[in-house]
């Protein structure tokens, strides 16, 4: 492959991680959409309940751990503990998560999720499941030393930046 060949290969390389970052630039508006499409069709009454994202998030966050609280929550989606704070208020209030706590410490609270926060917890599952179905399916036309190389790419892309 000539200079000019090679040039112009890493050139449509480059142009096609931009449409790729604007793609996911644009992940949480289509995951967002993609979940209400779900909860339209199979859980109409929850979304009534006007969740945000951030709302299903903590939520998706709950159900995957055993007891967690506000401090754990807030370190694993990166964000405050007022945030969470917040975030928990509505979630209490709207009927998607119940506060407990433990005989011996009284101050700290530790969440789980109601039926209708499970409801969500698994709608948000199904979503993803949907998500990483299509990338799988993509990454399944691969030989075993092509996906090396792509990961090796999204490596160095990750931690060479």
């Amino acid at each position: 492959m000539s200079d000019t060949d090679l040039k112009k290969e890493v050139n449509i390389i480059i142009n096609k991680l931009i449409s790729l970052i604007d793609y996911f630039g644009d992940y949480s508006r289509n995951h967002e959409k993609y979940l209400k499409e779900l909860l339209i069709s199979e859980y109409k009454i929850l979304l009534t309940k006007g969740l945000t994202l951030s709302e299903i998030h903590v939520i998706d966050c709950i159900g995957k751990n055993r007891l967690p609280n506000a401090k754990f929550v807030a370190k694993e989606l990166n964000l405050t503990k007022g945030a969470i704070s917040k975030i928990n208020a509505k979630l209490f209030d709207k009927g998607f998560i119940k506060g407990n706590r433990f005989e011996d410490n009284k101050k700290e609270i530790y969440f789980t999720l109601t039926i209708q926060g499970k409801e969500i917890f698994e709608a948000h599952k199904k979503v993803h499941d949907i998500e990483n179905k299509k990338i799988k399916t993509i990454l399944d036309q691969y030989k075993k030393d092509e996906l090396q190389i792509i990961n090796n790419f999204l490596d160095d892309l990750l931690y060479k930046l």
